[in-house]
């Protein structure tokens, strides 16, 4: 029979930390949330790959110079469509590629919706959030999961949620868009999806949680009102103010590292208490 360990037959935690000799694959690693992140997991040790759409190159390229420079890492590129199959297909056979490895994977990329007033949103705007926001994530974990199994070294995957995957987000009765019905579907889609893909691949070493974060100043609502987003703040989250992205950056180095190796299937919130409620 297993008995329990003894403190001095205790793993070092930054040991266990450590993700050095990994290579990580980051998606939305231009915005906030995935430079901050892909900088987290290179001081951890890893390797990483910052991948984002076409037209982001040059905040691409300046993160990973960044990267570089700072941690002392390989720090590469690709560019594509999460939502399309062929390209996520040729960013991941890229990275194995240039690295001969892949560990950890944080499937991040996603949008905000441009009108997401249910009484008045075209079928178009719908099927455009849930692209990228579901099916991209769908994409990047099957795809990645299934090179993780090919060569056989187990790994990580992080899907990014949200706080509006648990709740929907009080707003103005006057202006419904504020609830966010599609970006809301699609991240409580990823949660479910988060768990399907955890037991699913549970047999070859490869974990799959999710993290939902609450109101983190991550770039992701620089084109929204944000004197409506301080009140809501003031008013809404317990702890009274917007997130750091320092503050989303610990959870995701756990997740990739093997502190988290009894952990799959479940998801972290990090919103200042909102969801107490």
């Amino acid at each position: 029979m297993m008995k329990p360990l003894q403190i001095s037959q205790l793993k070092s935690i930054y040991d266990m930390l450590s993700l050095k000799g990994k290579t990580a694959f980051v998606t939305g690693g231009a915005g906030g949330i995935g430079r901050s992140c892909a900088a987290a997991l290179a001081e951890a040790g890893a390797d990483v790959v910052l991948m984002d759409i076409c037209g982001k190159e040059e905040a691409l390229d300046a993160n990973c110079r960044e990267i570089e420079k700072r941690y002392g890492c390989r720090a590469e590129k690709v560019t594509g469509n999460v939502a399309d199959e062929e390209d996520v297909e040729r960013m991941i056979w890229e990275t194995v590629d240039r690295f001969g490895r892949l560990d950890v994977v944080f499937s991040n990329a996603g949008i905000g919706g441009r009108d997401d007033n249910p009484s008045s949103m075209d079928l178009e705007e719908w099927n455009r959030v849930l692209d990228v926001n579901l099916t991209g994530m769908f994409l990047v974990d099957r795809i990645a999961a299934n090179k993780m199994k090919e060569l056989g070294n187990g790994g990580s995957i992080i899907n990014t949620a949200s706080m509006s995957g648990h709740i929907i987000n009080k707003g103005s009765r006057k202006d419904m868009s504020q609830h966010m019905v599609a970006y809301s579907a699609a991240k409580a889609g990823v949660i479910q999806l988060t768990k399907s893909i955890a037991v699913s691949y549970v047999e070859d070493r490869i974990r799959c949680n999710s993290i939902s974060p609450g109101m983190i100043l991550s770039g992701l609502h620089d084109n929204m009102d944000m004197s409506a987003l301080e009140t809501y703040v003031e008013n809404e989250v317990p702890m009274g103010r917007f997130a750091s992205l320092d503050e989303i950056m610990g959870i995701v180095v756990f997740l990739a590292s093997d502190l988290s190796s009894y952990a799959t299937g479940s998801d972290f919130i990090i919103d200042g208490g909102v969801t107490i409620w």
